[in-house]
């Protein structure tokens, strides 16, 4: 991986160790779901990217927000979903193509046009932002959270498999319950990652 993300992801554990651990998961994911789709070799690269920093916007949300347990007031909401348009624009001195941040941007839009910021439905979602979509939600419900424990990878499951063609794009949940039913995952969903 680019130092350049190294650094990065070190500067973020500063404020919050989970966050940096999280998009590391959500990156393993995301791209074994890309090559199972076939994607060519630069996207899953720039996926890689997008993945490894998609919540760096975090860095300017105050912690005690990113860690409250119950449910965010309106206004720390709003807080939160600025973080993916906040990291982008932050990180947009960094040489990479146009789609790693836009796929940072997109990664919180649903196919019924419910996400966020843009309010993106359908096919105006890039696929690798509709990756990292599913591969962020996967990864929030199966792992343990800063305020509470796991809710387990069926409820993970289930979630994607109720929402898919509303929230999440059919294609990539297929594919991630594709690799989960084959076993693709080992124990990583044990915590244990499924890369050598």
């Amino acid at each position: 991986m680019d130092p350049i993300v190294e650094v990065l992801e070190s500067t973020m554990a500063v404020q919050d160790p989970y966050i940096v651990t999280h998009q590391q998961r959500v990156a393993q994911i995301s791209l074994a779901v890309a090559r199972e789709m076939g994607l060519e070799e630069q996207k899953i690269s720039n996926l890689e990217m997008a993945a490894r920093l998609h919540d760096f916007g975090k860095i300017s949300v105050p912690i005690g927000i990113l860690s409250k347990p119950g449910k965010l007031s309106v206004p720390e909401m709003a807080i939160i979903k600025g973080h993916p348009v906040t990291g982008a624009d932050m990180l947009k001195q960094l040489t990479v193509p146009a789609y790693t941040f836009l796929t940072i941007m997109q990664h919180h839009e649903r196919i019924n046009g419910a996400g966020y910021p843009f309010g993106l439905s359908g096919e105006d979602i890039l696929l690798e932002a509709r990756i990292l979509g599913v591969a962020d939600v996967v990864e929030a419900i199966a792992f343990p959270r800063p305020y509470r424990t796991s809710l387990g990878i069926e409820t993970a499951l289930g979630e994607i498999s109720q929402n898919k063609g509303v929230l999440y794009d059919t294609s990539v949940v297929n594919a991630f319950t594709k690799l989960y039913s084959g076993n693709m995952f080992g124990n990583f969903f044990c915590c244990k990652s499924f890369f050598s």
